[in-house]
């Protein structure tokens, strides 16, 4: 298989369906679902969440990442499910589900700005740049599990920075907007996307979110120094974020890519999945 291309259709498919959807997508019809993922839109508890879970199940955004995720050749059947928490995450467990908490859409959502923002990020942009980082994160931990890739150090900073690679491969236009929903929530919710502390398993989240930074900078340096250069270009980190992107693209290449079908990849290139209102229509 050839190496990694700079700016994969397939990457770019497979996270850009993530964001929530005013309406459900053409690909339903185009792209063969992954049989190895099973998917499950749990009932909440609490009735403020139950529009959340109506409007996520009239999306069907489980059944389009199954889509999206198609071309990857899993080894095992994998959950991916919406349910109620108890907290705004439910870390991945080896052989566990993925979880997407409704406690962390609820938050997206009450803090997503009304109007554009001054730096040009509209409410529609900051929900499914947020929801786009939350969901791949988590699926990243469920990819180390299932395909046994090894992992040196915090697996939340491994998973932290193949959700970013992954942002990256949208395209120019998307890249920007999942980033910078993302950096958006990140700010909102007072520099911190679940909460964690120094003695926590996961990276401080100023640090994890730099991480996200870096990548940005690191895989498209020419698009995002301008958004960049009151941030991460005041620090010494971005003098690094080249090799570090670098780095992580030749990881996935020896340890993901071998698990994608040639064929099935091809058909999802060959799908549009992202418009510029994703995200439009939540209340």
């Amino acid at each position: 298989m050839s190496a990694w291309p700079a700016t994969s259709d397939w990457i770019r498919a497979a996270a850009l369906a993530l964001p929530m959807m005013a309406t459900p997508w053409p690909a339903l019809t185009q792209v063969p679902p992954n049989p190895q993922i099973e998917i499950a839109y749990v009932e909440p508890a609490r009735p403020d969440y139950r529009p959340i879970f109506e409007r996520l199940k009239q999306r069907q955004v489980l059944e389009e990442l199954r889509q999206f995720l198609s071309p990857l050749l899993l080894t095992r059947k994998v959950l991916v499910k919406i349910d109620q928490c108890g907290g705004v995450r439910s870390p991945y467990k080896p052989g566990g589900p993925v979880v997407i908490c409704y406690e962390y859409i609820a938050k997206i959502e009450s803090l997503a700005p009304a109007e554009k923002t001054a730096d040009g990020v509209s409410r529609a942009n900051a929900i499914s740049g947020a929801f786009a980082q939350a969901v791949l994160h988590e699926v990243a931990h469920a990819l180390f599990d299932v395909l046994k890739v090894p992992v040196f150090g915090r697996e939340d900073d491994a998973a932290d920075k193949l959700a970013a690679f992954i942002m990256l491969q949208f395209g120019k236009d998307t890249a920007v907007r999942a980033l910078r929903g993302s950096a958006w929530f990140f700010e909102a919710s007072n520099r911190t996307w679940t909460g964690s502390d120094f003695s926590d398993a996961s990276g401080p989240e100023t640090q994890r979110y730099y991480n996200y930074l870096c990548m940005a900078l690191g895989g498209d340096r020419e698009t995002f120094t301008p958004i960049l250069r009151d941030t991460l270009l005041k620090t010494g980190r971005a003098v690094w974020c080249a090799k570090e992107y670098s780095d992580l693209r030749f990881a996935f290449n020896k340890t993901i890519m071998p698990h994608v079908d040639p064929d099935l990849l091809k058909t999802v290139q060959s799908v549009e999945w992202l418009k510029a209102d994703d995200g439009a229509g939540i209340k």
